[in-house]
């Protein structure tokens, strides 16, 4: 650490320390601070500069439990965010995909550093970002602020997207890059995507953004998002993402389904209150909800035995072909 020098710096100093080491576990003592402002910052204090600043930053509304209170010493109660706030941001962190390792691992000093130094030895899988899988596309922050700028400014935006080959590595899906008006960025199933319709086209599609590369603003103006077949009263994201599920295009439409009552939850996941089940005895439920189908199709695979679409019939039969399918492919045994 530098050497400080003023009476002004002790304050700054003190509010400095009280955040690192302090805590109701971690109370200190005038002497420690003395101690410790002399080992961080080769800053001579007395006993009662230290005391009259401490009851300064208690003034100024730093929330400080004192000696005369706990009997121990003094220790900064509260912070911007509590331990357990900052282990949810940094579980988020840690399990979002589509931040690349590198800036993860930032993200995660940036967060240790809000609480104190004692707080980053309870948490020892924030040391081990490289086991978690990310990936690894150093434009993807880049992205996200050409994509914010674009979009509070109205105007369109070209990229050239990607696809992920053998080699773990981003290959263009194409050689020319594709040109959209963008709408919003939405956080979902673990990854980020861009809600947009391409240009020349009366869609709304989600590619994601960590495959996007050479994200570029263009001089020209975006299509409102109103001039869409179906959107004349604009986009409500919440409306659009439950019946967008799994982020594949489509209009929504209303499908039934037989499901195993235990699957109860995993419908309220995906769907939340926009699905609608009745119990139909004690084992089997109709879930009723209003989706896009294609999203719905990979829906109902997944869950195989377990859940029978019922209506509409032309999603039924895309089932049927797609389970014949998986049979033949199973069927060959050589």
């Amino acid at each position: 650490m530098p050497q400080v020098q003023g009476k002004k710096a002790l304050l700054l100093c003190l509010l400095d320390i009280l955040k690192a080491y302090t805590d109701e576990e971690h109370p200190m003592t005038i002497a420690q601070f003395i101690q410790k402002l002399d080992a961080l910052y080769s800053l001579k204090a007395e006993r009662k500069a230290v005391s009259r600043n401490l009851a300064l930053l208690e003034k100024l509304g730093y929330d400080i439990s004192p000696y005369e209170e706990n009997g121990q010493g003094y220790y900064l109660r509260q912070r911007l965010l509590d331990d357990s706030e900052l282990r949810l941001l940094m579980d988020c962190v840690l399990s979002s995909r589509f931040i690349p390792p590198a800036d993860a691992a930032r993200l995660l000093d940036k967060l240790k550093q809000m609480s104190t130094v004692y707080f980053a030895g309870k948490m020892e899988h924030i040391q081990s970002v490289h086991q978690w899988h990310h990936q690894r596309n150093r434009q993807f922050f880049f992205n996200i602020d050409q994509i914010s700028a674009a979009i509070s400014r109205r105007r369109q935006i070209a990229f050239r997207y990607n696809r992920i080959g053998v080699d773990k590595k981003l290959h263009p899906v194409r050689a020319e890059k594709d040109i959209v008006n963008p709408y919003q960025m939405v956080c979902t199933n673990g990854q980020y995507y861009l809600v947009c319709n391409f240009d020349g086209y009366d869609d709304l599609r989600h590619p994601r953004v960590d495959r996007m590369t050479d994200v570029v603003i263009q001089d020209g103006p975006r299509r409102s998002v109103r001039n869409l077949p179906g959107y004349k009263n604009g986009l409500r994201m919440a409306d659009y993402i439950a019946s967008h599920n799994l982020m594949v295009g489509g209009e929504p439409r209303l499908v039934r389904m037989r499901m195993h009552a235990g699957c109860a939850a995993d419908v309220v996941d995906a769907f939340g209150d926009k699905a609608v089940m009745k119990p139909l005895d004690d084992t089997w439920m109709e879930v009723q909800v209003t989706t896009a189908l294609e999203g719905m199709r990979y829906f109902a695979l997944q869950f195989g035995r377990h859940c029978q679409v019922i209506y509409p019939p032309e999603l039924r039969r895309q089932i049927q072909q797609d389970l014949a399918q998986i049979a033949a492919s199973y069927a060959d045994e050589s």
